[in-house]
């Protein structure tokens, strides 16, 4: 990729080891005479009114640095460990030195390179622990008590006694945007280095603006891709207007500022610069203009309103920026700007179907069939890598990105989530069939069925494990509960049939949340639509599954801890977790789950009491609630529905089983033994 934190960037402060003299020592010349003779001491160069100072000779059997008690008794000191007047005294008081300040700065030094390599190994050790082929070999050798040490050493990071640069991967250096080589248009243009100011009012410092674009790359822009990375990254470097402009580069650090951690010592408030970047965008941006950088930028804004909990206004940027598109059409899109067109109309698609899936909406339309069977690389993009990036100077993980062909199965996906949302909130849409609904889930099925084997069964390698093609399946399983939901409380449905279907799906989901994505990235970095899944998985065990099914899975109550766990990390950053966070404790405290107030408020950091507004509500999802209307999509079905699903419903998978994981209440004695967690195991682990 084309992104790293170029070194020279980053603000220099004197070193520690620096042993050059104290200011005002300059006019004083040291005489070393001795009754032997010696030369002269040289006066020539002593500074005008300085007088020469003639320093005592001191014996071989004194040293200059005196241990503790010696300087306290002002006496001589042989500088032996114990000195002879510490070994001669009765007691057993220990003796000591004080580090002469000239050397005592390069033990610093020395400390601090050791202590930053040691944490170093330890962060390596982690991200080994949370990868499933290297995790049980490296908890043995800690059990087994073997050193950070020698188990980075293992894992191929370096010692501490090794000079030079630690690595984490074989891979080569990541590249800072600033030194991008990327040349998409043949070497006649101006490859003079950009600068931050020249793009940016708001900072002219290259290491925050390094910064930011590295956490945009690393977590929104495999998700939600809006733009040709390559292309950006060139114009950027180059300083052309073709794929970069100001309100652009403004946006993409204004999103990535949510994303930045911020620390006690820093002296930069990113929420403060946040703001400034989008005020910036907000002030510069022309509605007239159809400048494929413009309708980016209102992209981005819709990413940056949603994570403000401004969701009516992010709704708005989503239109302007999905109708300046289609106003713009592709004629006269040349070879050379199609990959770029391609990226951008998908990425309007999915966030269009991805945001109408959540807020229960019709979605817009993007047309862009003309660019199906054009090939733009995406080859490239499956090899180019993925780095594991969340601080400045940290060194990260990397895997090959899969970004190509996650982003063509994820169109795959969205095209079926699509029609199925349109379907389901088109107002006057003919009524719903039985066979709709079938239909739709044996797409889905067949689309889970049917993927690459590179990301298919990400579960076997580390590197797949990747937190877009983590966040796909987790679209995936919320795509098909958002499908059969509204089945469950349908009059005269015989719900037994999909029962074990939403279970499998919800638990699946929670699963991928919770031992995959949280427990590798965490879940401060997931976007904003991911949480919406959060809350749905959670709100669908709540409602249908409290008991949950014995022996595994999630029941209510730790679904809901794990949906407000998951919220709350979110909420470091994106101001909409907290809403979102709080509808989830009214569903707990609906359902009658109980909340620790003492763990809420340690957790949260305020009262769990307190409630947000219906504006807060609208603002977050632009509705009164998050729940999926289930009433209003039954008015949609026809009246022959639950007939018509009894009569074709097995010919897809749905059969009306013996048994039923709802735990809606006390299950009988004969239910509860036949119904045993291998058999609710071989069910999750069905395609």
């Amino acid at each position: 990729m084309y992104r790293a934190i170029a070194p020279s960037a980053v603000s220099s402060r004197p070193a520690l080891g620096d042993d050059s003299l104290p200011a005002g020592s300059q006019g004083y010349q040291s005489l070393s005479g001795s009754a032997s003779g010696s030369n002269p001491p040289n006066t020539t160069s002593a500074e005008p009114g300085c007088i020469p100072i003639k320093r005592r000779r001191v014996p071989d059997s004194v040293t200059r640095n005196a241990c503790l008690r010696c300087k306290k008794s002002r006496a001589k000191c042989d500088g032996k460990k114990p000195c002879k007047r510490c070994a001669s005294r009765k007691d057993s008081s220990e003796c000591i030195y004080e580090s002469h300040t000239r050397h005592a700065k390069k033990d610093l030094v020395d400390q601090i390179k050791e202590l930053t390599t040691k944490e170093r190994l330890a962060d390596q050790i982690i991200q080994a622990l949370c990868t499933e082929d290297q995790a049980p070999e490296t908890l043995s050798r800690l059990r087994s008590g073997e050193t950070y040490e020698t188990i980075g050493s293992w894992l191929g990071g370096s010692s501490l006694e090794e000079d030079g640069e630690f690595e984490l991967d074989s891979s080569p250096p990541r590249q800072s945007i600033f030194d991008s080589q990327f040349d998409p248009r043949g070497p006649d243009v101006d490859n003079s280095n950009a600068t931050a100011s020249q793009w940016s009012l708001v900072t002219s410092d290259p290491a925050i603006i390094d910064h930011l674009f590295q956490l945009y790359f690393a977590w929104v822009h495999p998700v939600h891709t809006l733009f040709s990375e390559g292309h950006f990254v060139d114009s950027y470097q180059r300083r052309s207007s073709l794929y970069c402009s100001t309100i652009l580069v403004d946006a993409i650090c204004a999103m990535a500022c949510h994303l930045h951690s911020a620390s006690d010592r820093e002296r930069v408030d990113f929420v403060q610069l946040g703001q400034e970047f989008s005020d910036a965008v907000r002030s510069g941006i022309d509605s007239e203009d159809t400048s494929i950088t413009t309708i980016q930028a209102f992209a981005i804004m819709y990413l940056i309103g949603s994570a403000r909990a401004e969701a009516l206004r992010a709704t708005s940027y989503l239109k302007i920026a999905t109708a300046m598109l289609s106003k713009k059409g592709y004629l006269g899109v040349d070879d050379s700007s199609q990959e770029v067109w391609i990226q951008t109309s998908r990425g309007l698609q999915n966030l269009n179907s991805e945001w109408a899936q959540v807020t229960f909406q019709v979605p817009s339309t993007v047309q862009y069939n003309h660019f199906e069977n054009i090939d733009y690389g995406k080859t490239k993009l499956d090899e180019a890598r993925w780095y594991f990036y969340r601080q400045p100077h940290s060194h990260c993980l990397a895997w090959p990105g899969l970004l190509g062909i996650t982003n063509h199965q994820k169109s795959k996906l969205v095209s079926i989530i699509h029609e199925v949302t349109t379907r389901m909130y088109a107002p006057n849409s003919a009524p719903i069939q039985a066979r709709h609904i079938l239909n739709y889930y044996s797409r889905f099925v067949a689309w889970r069925t049917e993927l690459p084997s590179s990301i298919r069964n990400f579960g076997t390698d580390s590197s797949q494990a990747l937190p877009h093609v983590l966040a796909l399946f987790i679209l995936y399983e919320n795509a098909v509960v958002h499908l059969l939901r509204p089945l469950m409380d349908i009059d005269g449905f015989p719900i037994s049939t999909i029962e074990e279907t939403i279970w499998k799906h919800t638990q699946s989901g929670l699963c991928l949340l919770d031992e995959h994505y949280r427990a590798r990235y965490t879940c401060r970095y997931q976007t904003v639509l991911q949480m919406f899944a959060v809350l749905h998985f959670a709100d669908v065990v709540v409602r249908y599954f409290p008991g949950g099914v014995q022996g595994y899975g999630k029941d209510g109550p730790s679904a809901i801890e794990f949906g407000l766990e998951s919220l709350a990390e979110s909420r470091e950053g994106f101001p909409v977790a907290g809403a979102l966070l709080e509808m989830l404790q009214k569903t707990a405290r609906e359902s009658g789950i109980r909340l620790d107030g003492n763990q809420l408020r340690e957790r949260h950091g305020r009262s769990s009491a307190r409630s947000y507004r219906i504006d807060d509500v609208v603002d977050a999802c632009t509705r009164h609630s998050y729940v999926q209307p289930s009433g209003e999509i039954h008015h949609r079905y026809s009246p022959t529905f639950c007939a018509d699903w009894k009569l074709d419903a097995a010919a897809f998978g749905f059969h009306e089983p013996p048994l039923s994981p709802r735990g809606h209440g006390p299950r009988s004695t004969e239910e509860s033994d036949s119904h045993s967690p291998m058999q609710v195991r071989n069910i999750l682990n069905t395609n």
